[in-house]
């Protein structure tokens, strides 16, 4: 297993940036977050190469915003997110990822060859 290096947000920072978020930390709850936070930590050390083995703030902006997203994505069955319109109902298909993590983490990437 590949830990990540120390300095990255910690608990706390990440309730309050889903909490400016608008999402309710008390109502997801401790537990879930700190789980999100370690899968997505994991996640994050095994695609990327971190400078010096520190976080930087564009790092730590993407595990903050990929646990938003895993907490927000876990109550939707198989990523569906349905929807009501003046048309009537739809459904809008969730992506795998996020368009400003894949930007904050693209200088840190990996490079997978063959």
């Amino acid at each position: 297993m590949v830990s990540a290096p120390d300095g990255g947000p910690s608990l706390a920072d990440v309730q309050s940036y889903l909490t400016s978020a608008g999402l309710n930390p008390a109502k997801i709850g401790d537990a879930a977050i700190a789980d999100a936070l370690e899968a997505e930590r994991q996640d994050q050390a095994n695609r990327l190469r971190f400078p010096l083995g520190l976080y930087d703030d564009s790092l730590a902006e993407a595990l903050c915003r990929r646990v938003a997203r895993n907490l927000s994505v876990r109550p939707l069955p198989l990523g569906v997110q349905p929807t009501v319109t003046d048309a009537g109902a739809a459904t809008a298909y969730i992506g795998s990822t996020d368009p400003e993590v894949r930007r904050l983490e693209a200088p840190y990437r990996k490079v997978t060859v063959g």
